[in-house]
């Protein structure tokens, strides 16, 4: 009898362990610096896509040029979103799981703006790029948001 008790609470805990680990929403889209900057030379950047969903637009701009234009409440989709954010950056999409290298014209602190096949988006802040530095921005399936 104890020993079935014990068998069902460990089964009660496992479940409420796998519940809690799930609603946590994996892991947090984050900047790796693979090599830290030296001062001078180009910077290498690259987006990975750990999402469930392909990357279809990628955008990226100065955090002083987005702060100057709104800042967060600055809305992407419109004409003073369009010319702070710029053009998108990626050729194609960026399936699940692949990688895509971006040119980055100069080192200081940048934003990111990625938008999946569903139309949800990542915004990324303050990014510090160093000339010489080399980096990959993990975009995970957490980060995503539906905006109106």
């Amino acid at each position: 009898m104890a020993t079935r008790r014990s068998a069902l609470r460990f089964l009660a805990l496992s479940a409420l362990s796998a519940i809690s680990l799930a609603s946590c929403g994996g892991p947090s889209t984050r900047l790796v610096t693979v090599q830290a900057g030296k001062g001078e030379g180009k910077i290498e950047f690259a987006v990975k896509n750990l999402s469930d969903s392909p990357i279809n637009t990628l955008f990226m701009a100065k955090t002083e040029r987005i702060d100057a234009a709104g800042g967060n409440a600055l809305d992407p989709n419109s004409p003073d979103g369009d010319k702070a954010w710029g053009p998108d950056l990626l050729d194609r999409a960026i399936a699940t799981g692949k990688s895509e290298r971006v040119p980055v014209a100069e080192p200081g602190l940048w934003e990111a703006r990625a938008v999946d096949r569903d139309g949800r988006e990542q915004r990324i802040t303050r990014l510090k790029l160093q000339a010489g530095g080399s980096y990959v921005l993990e975009l995970y399936e957490s980060g995503w948001r539906v905006f109106n």
